[in-house]
């Protein structure tokens, strides 16, 4: 009868040794694969974390100006404007942006940007000025809200100040849109302006993330 001899090798035998080392590889590939995904997790979650704080202090400022400003006729024009993609009143025309959302996308459509006032503030006091009767003095100048693409290919929301001075506010930005009641349907209070961001962004893995945010300011009425 033939004998089968175990080789032993420092206290294993080739056998138990082949088989550690199976379990050890599939633990490895195990917690190589727990790694990844929460890595692509936290990845993912950075990603929406900072459009999310991003969309809150640009709805900000975005607030702390319009709630300033009014629907008021002042030198010749209605204010505030709105204009599409860029094409509004010189010194306000831009390029458009450039677009990813594609149609049937939630974030898909134009830009609808704005031209607004504010009230002057000649001393820089923060109290707007008044006229001998108790008016309010509007600003001269024209202020805006844009999104332009960057050299380096990314969206960004601006405040301009007579179609210059530009001041970023957000990066990212798929699209925004302002909206009065003028609209159909017509659904906006009357005195308040909506105003929409959508934004897009790629995390580390190349995943795109979208988020969009809203508010209804109630602006002046003169």
């Amino acid at each position: 009868m033939a004998h089968i001899r175990t080789i032993r090798r420092g206290g294993f035998t080739i056998i138990e040794m082949a088989i550690s080392l199976t379990i050890l590889g599939l633990f490895a590939g195990m917690l190589v694969h727990s790694l990844q995904r929460m890595q692509g997790l936290a990845n993912a979650s950075s990603a929406r974390s900072q459009l999310q704080d991003s969309s809150e202090k640009a709805l900000k400022q975005i607030g702390v100006d319009l709630k300033r400003s009014g629907f008021v006729l002042q030198f010749g024009v209605d204010y505030p404007q709105f204009f599409l993609n860029g094409a509004g009143p010189a010194p306000h025309t831009h390029p458009p942006a450039q677009k990813q959302a594609q149609p049937g996308d939630p974030d898909f459509g134009p830009n609808r940007e704005i031209i607004f006032l504010q009230p002057a503030d000649a001393d820089g006091n923060g109290i707007p000025d008044l006229d001998a009767n108790g008016n309010l003095i509007w600003d001269a100048r024209e202020f805006s809200y844009v999104v332009i693409t960057g050299p380096d290919g990314v969206n960004y929301l601006e405040r301009r100040i007579d179609g210059a001075q530009p001041r970023m506010l957000a990066r990212n930005v798929e699209r925004i849109e302002f909206e009065d009641n003028n609209l159909p349907p017509a659904s906006i209070p009357i005195g308040c302006v909506r105003v929409r961001i959508f934004y897009r962004k790629a995390d580390q893995n190349g995943t795109m993330h979208m988020h969009s945010a809203e508010s209804l300011i109630r602006l002046r009425n003169e």
